[in-house]
């Protein structure tokens, strides 16, 4: 199968753009988490083939698993029960692996669980995800809600909730306002076909 990370070489363009040394650098806070973590970067050229075999982790899993699964997804879907949302099968295999291979909080700190990816090869690995499954990519990447809580909670709630994101056990996106913005069963599409023009206008 094709790894979508490697066969894809122009992501090597922003990894190797010359911003990437000092972004790196933030994001690891001089790579003081090497005391820490054995797996964290010792300098910049660890950082960046760390980031090169993740990303290739990545698109390995999106060409042998997430892409072969995507069409089956949309024939069967998910299901509602009791309240409840499941998703389908292929569904559950595809966070199943990303979460086996450790990928489901890649920007959190590694205090909590996470790979404290910086956010240009975090994007390059939704990318890469979108194009296996686009639907897919955006349930995976409900990751980044944990940006926010990172951002603004408390650190109680941090350490309640971060790791359990980057575990997979744990994040969605609730839209609980009924006629308002959030409001996604209301959302209307109407097509108007116009005889005198010839063609079709849409409103909604």
């Amino acid at each position: 199968m094709a790894n979508f990370y490697t066969d894809t070489p122009q992501f090597r363009h922003y990894l190797n753009h010359p911003l990437m040394k000092r972004i790196v650098e933030l994001k690891e806070r001089n790579y003081a988490d090497k005391y820490t973590y054995d797996y964290a970067p010792m300098d910049f050229e660890d950082a960046m083939d760390s980031y090169d075999k993740i990303l290739e982790v990545v698109g390995e899993i999106c060409g042998d698993i997430i892409e072969p699964n995507a069409e089956t997804v949309d024939h069967s879907g998910p299901t509602v029960a009791d309240g409840r949302v499941t998703y389908a099968t292929p569904t559950q295999e595809n966070l199943e692996a990303l979460n086996k291979a450790e990928l489901m909080g890649m920007a959190f700190p590694r205090r909590f669980g996470g790979l404290n990816f910086p956010m240009v090869p975090y994007m390059i690995s939704a990318d890469i995800v979108s194009r296996a499954d686009a639907s897919f990519q955006n349930i995976w990447m409900l990751q980044d809600c944990g940006e926010t809580i990172y951002e603004f909670a408390s650190d109680e709630q941090k350490n309640e909730y971060l790791p359990r994101v980057a575990k997979g056990e744990t994040m969605s996106m609730d839209l609980t306002e009924p006629d308002a913005g959030s409001d996604l069963q209301a959302v209307m599409l109407k097509a108007s076909y116009n005889e005198k023009e010839g063609q079709w206008y849409l409103n909604g």
